[in-house]
């Protein structure tokens, strides 16, 4: 099972302890990313959509359990590894229950880590991840599915549903849609264009079977996504 290579996200706001847990990952085959707190995932999980998320509870900015929590509604099939100091009984049964697979307490040994992961992938590998009634969204593919069929996206339609698949609450505010049409550009799109890329969005959505509304917009604020969407 270590031979098997996976996408695997680190999430650890101390950058020697993150930096190391990356270069041991990744000697050992797999493909890795790391970021010091959960609002950096956007930057990374564009092109990147991990197989397993390694994450710490005490983050700067959004606590560890609550993006366990968000991580696993948006992807049910994804693996979650909790590394902590925290070990308290009653610490470990709230991250079991907020949807990690396993919860190791700090210091983490390289080789449980490693065990862990690889049982976690095992697990991944016997999951059917298709459903009938999902809305499914590959992100290698650039292609979403669902009930009625296939539809492909662009690379900035892919974006922001799979941001606001992963965001608080699902919801994103205008100027963080701006910034993924942007997509590094000098000049931010108006606001009547990013209304027309939702509205494209809206529609393909739809095509697929989705149920409306899919994408609600929020009156000068943004736009909340109002469908399940499984990310592949």
């Amino acid at each position: 099972m270590q031979n098997v290579a996976l996408k695997i996200l680190v999430i650890e706001d101390n950058d020697e302890l993150r930096e190391a847990t990356l270069a041991f990952l990744q000697n050992q085959g797999h493909f890795v990313r790391g970021v010091p707190q959960a609002e950096d995932l956007n930057d990374v999980t564009g092109g990147f959509l991990p197989d397993v998320y390694v994450i710490d509870l005490n983050l700067p900015d959004e606590d560890g359990l609550s993006l366990t929590k968000r991580l696993r509604a948006s992807q049910p099939n994804v693996g979650i590894v909790i590394t902590t100091a925290r070990t308290q009984i009653g610490d470990k049964v709230i991250g079991y229950e907020s949807g990690a697979d396993l919860y190791l307490t700090k210091p983490v040994h390289p080789q449980e880590l490693m065990a862990g992961v690889a049982a976690v992938g095992k697990r991944l590998r016997t999951i059917n991840q298709q459903h009938h009634h999902t809305i499914t969204l590959n992100l290698s593919r650039m292609q979403l599915s669902g009930p009625d069929g296939d539809v492909d996206l662009t690379t900035s339609d892919a974006l922001i549903l799979s941001a606001l698949t992963r965001a608080p609450g699902q919801s994103l505010e205008r100027w963080q849609v701006a910034e993924i049409v942007a997509s590094g550009k000098d000049t931010l799109p108006s606001a009547a264009t990013i209304e027309m890329r939702m509205t494209r969005l809206r529609k393909k959505l739809a095509s697929i079977g989705a149920p409306r509304p899919s994408i609600k917009a929020l009156h000068k604020v943004g736009y909340t996504l109002c469908v399940p969407v499984v990310m592949q």
